[in-house]
């Protein structure tokens, strides 16, 4: 059974009562266009669902996913986590309206530039750790930690998460095989393993990682056994200018072992801010942690 919706060739103009200025992005389940609300006077955001084509089964899926993604993060309002404001389904259109962010994913943006300076590396993942320790504190593991999950605009300093479409609350039992396979922590692939707040720990390391040196940590052959049983080849190796503080930190936030990882996303923040100082005194590309952490 086939959905209405709006093709991916059309041409929209709005949505429900947004005005649509531009498309700025899409993937496997949707597509993000930038929108003006008139009632708000506002920019914000639309992820429209995909769902033209899809069967009973994959609609019902797909349409889930908004609706957990909006129930799980609607309530959250931090500088480093995107706000959504709305989730709506209304005349064959199912779509989540969010604050619009400028910039782009980090991922797009390493793209165009080539792995990160460091001193930009370590100032967008003490954003993500400032962002991961206030959903902690709400009970909620992302699980889907990756560059292109992370919006970011250099020039108004701006470090976002996003999409949490796979997200969860920690009292609840997790899929395990949900996520992106690059950044996955040991403990997806052990059914004696918990998966913890400290999975998303793991995956801010393996994104510090490619950020730094445009390669995931492992390989795309036998991915999860590398996960379960080696180390990513040196950071140093693929870049000699790493500073070993730096090097230190990935290879704390991806130890295989829970115990041996960073404990929180503020002890993440706190390590990488003490680093940031030593090696940038008097950078302005963080803020003082003090305010979030006691």
């Amino acid at each position: 059974m086939s959905k209405p919706g709006i093709s991916p060739a059309a041409r929209v103009n709005r949505i429900g009562r947004y005005e649509i200025k531009s498309k700025a992005g899409e993937g496997a389940s949707g597509v993000v266009y930038r929108a003006y609300d008139p009632l708000l006077d506002r920019d914000v955001a639309i992820k429209l669902a995909r769902v033209q084509s899809l069967s009973e089964e994959e609609y019902q899926q797909v349409v889930g996913a908004f609706y957990h993604e909006a129930k799980i993060a609607g309530k959250f309002a931090h500088e480093n986590v995107v706000t959504i404001y709305d989730v709506v389904s209304n005349a064959g259109l199912d779509y989540i309206v969010m604050e619009y962010v400028p910039g782009r994913s980090v991922q797009d943006y390493m793209d165009a530039t080539g792995p990160l300076q460091v001193d930009e590396a370590l100032a967008i993942i003490y954003k993500c750790c400032m962002g991961l320790g206030y959903i902690h504190f709400y009970g909620v593991i992302h699980r889907d930690i990756k560059p292109g999950n992370i919006m970011y605009h250099p020039a108004q300093g701006i470090t976002k998460l996003m999409d949490f479409s796979i997200a969860h609350r920690i009292e609840e039992p997790p899929v395990r095989d949900n996520g992106t396979i690059a950044y996955m922590a040991p403990e997806h692939f052990d059914e004696e393993r918990r998966i913890t707040l400290l999975t998303d720990i793991f995956a801010l390391g393996s994104t510090m990682y490619r950020i730094l040196t445009a390669k995931y940590p492992f390989n795309h052959k036998q991915t999860a056994f590398q996960i379960l049983h080696h180390d990513p080849k040196p950071i140093t190796e693929l870049r000699p200018d790493i500073p070993g503080e730096v090097a230190a930190i990935i290879n704390k936030a991806m130890a295989k072992s829970d115990r041996e990882r960073f404990q929180s996303a503020w002890e993440f923040a706190k390590q990488v801010e003490t680093v940031m100082q030593r090696l940038y005194p008097g950078s302005e590309l963080i803020q003082n942690s003090g305010r979030y952490m006691h």
